[in-house]
């Protein structure tokens, strides 16, 4: 009789035990479920785009990144060359489904607008970035600049010059004018046999030498994914 009570009272405190663990789980999952809610996909990124660092009537030399401070060896960029690699971005951002992304367009409308009113303004490059996103109801704002767009001579199997890119890329908060992320691309390509570090590079290009629209492209690729 005894040995039976015993046994009775070990298996209630096991079920015990095991139905306790199995609340408590209950009760983490609900928490957990509460706390990080499914996102949305509401947030917009207002795509302001690239502009080029220096005018074409520039002469080359180091310049500084007015958002993140980085140096770049510019040299003069044609306004063609900014509008295909905005148009590229924002055509690359439109393939997720995780953003509202605003054209670029309707960013040069608010700029050409903020500017007119207060010109002082384009000398502040977080304080207009955050104005054109407010204006647009954004909650971020991705722009650029390109330092140097310098196209290969000769061929996609032999060059005298091999083509050089740099830009940047920055992702701006607009509720605090915060530069949230930035990314670099600077870069003349090499053949494999001067730079056997950079296998990454000539395997994007096939094995190639790639044009300056080909490079800058691939660039913009390696940035995207890195960008949160």
């Amino acid at each position: 009789m005894e040995k039976r009570l015993l046994n009775l009272a070990r298996y209630s405190l096991v079920l015990t035990v095991t139905l306790g663990f199995f609340l408590a789980g209950c009760q983490k999952i609900h928490r957990k479920n509460l706390e990080k809610p499914a996102f949305q996909g509401t947030e917009k990124i207002a795509i302001v785009g690239f502009r080029a660092a220096l005018d074409e009537d520039d002469s080359p030399h180091t310049v500084r990144d007015p958002l993140s401070g980085t140096v770049f060896m510019a040299e003069p960029v044609l306004s063609s060359v900014a509008r295909e690699m905005t148009g590229e971005l924002f055509a690359r951002l439109k393939e997720r489904s995780d953003r509202v992304v605003l054209p670029p367009g309707q960013a040069l409308g608010a700029y050409s607008n903020l500017a007119s009113r207060d010109i002082n303004l384009s000398l502040l490059p977080n304080r207009m970035l955050q104005e054109i996103g407010k204006s647009l109801g954004a909650e971020y704002v991705l722009s650029g600049y390109i330092y140097r767009w310098t196209e290969r001579q000769g061929t996609g199997y032999a060059v005298n010059r091999a083509a050089s890119v740099a830009f940047s890329l920055h992702l701006l908060r607009v509720a605090d004018a915060r530069i949230v992320w930035n990314g670099n691309f600077d870069k003349t390509q090499r053949s494999l046999s001067e730079n056997l570090l950079d296998l990454k590079t000539f395997l994007g290009g096939g094995g190639r030498w790639m044009s300056a629209r080909e490079l800058g492209f691939l660039g913009l690729k390696q940035l995207l994914v890195k960008m949160p």
